[in-house]
């Protein structure tokens, strides 16, 4: 059975004052910016949850701990099953590439038999429309071709446990339409979603269960749309602090 488990997990981002005046992260950083402290979640087979919390909560660094991408500074993560993480439209596209040399390592990465990828190539070639586009350099894309040679790289996917950071809902409206029945087919047959977006709709549609983060704690875990009242009420009190 597929789990994710996160047992007394706490991050920071570590960082110095840069000349300019901006942040740089750095291991040996002077100072510290708590994200999280202390989170303990066990999510099973079946749980599809949504990550809720205003900008800046953390949303992004706790789907990166999971996915492994960070190392918490104290605690446990634990997993079973097969990860796929979706951080972003672009995120892990070489620009300098052709959006074909850009799918052919996707699935060199993930280990799959050079049939297999050429199969797939064909598919994601016929479901994206990009055409000649394809061959060209990825700089050479509009933000709705990106999107559309990303939302193709998933067509790869074969995984328990999906981590998903925005990029779903962006995009031309009539490729939405398109792939939404590919998008809901690729959800359901994950074992485990975690899902941060900031559409409602969305998140009603794919998930049945919900984190609400706040202030570096979990405020609450349980189901939907009694975690949504919640973050609607959190909202209403930051936006009369502003």
């Amino acid at each position: 059975m597929a789990h994710i488990t996160l047992n007394n997990v706490s991050f920071s981002y570590r960082y110095f004052p840069s000349i300019s005046g901006g942040l740089l992260k750095s291991n040996a950083g002077l100072k510290s910016h708590l994200v999280f402290k202390d989170f303990n979640l066990e999510i099973n087979d079946g749980d599809r949850v949504a990550l809720l919390g205003v900008n800046g909560a953390g949303k992004s660094t706790l789907l990166k701990v999971m996915a492994g991408v960070y190392t918490p500074e104290q605690g446990t993560v634990t997993t079973e099953g097969k990860i796929y993480s979706f951080f972003g439209r672009s995120i892990g596209v070489m620009p300098q590439l052709s959006g074909l040399e850009n799918l052919e390592i996707r699935g060199l990465l993930l280990n799959l038999p050079d049939k297999i990828i050429q199969e797939k190539i064909k598919q994601i070639i016929d479901f994206t429309e990009l055409g000649d586009a394809i061959y060209r350099p990825v700089s050479t894309y509009s933000m709705g071709m990106k999107t559309r040679l990303t939302f193709g790289m998933l067509m790869f996917v074969e995984a328990d446990i999906m981590l998903i950071d925005e990029g779903l809902g962006a995009g031309d409206k009539f490729f939405l339409e398109k792939a939404q029945a590919f998008i809901e087919s690729l959800l359901d047959s994950s074992k485990i979603l975690v899902f941060a977006n900031h559409s409602m709709e969305l998140i009603k549609k794919f998930c049945n269960k919900a984190i609400l983060i706040d202030s570096g704690q979990i405020v609450q875990f349980g189901a939907i749309e009694e975690v949504i009242k919640r973050y609607n009420h959190l909202r209403h009190i930051e936006i009369y602090k502003e």
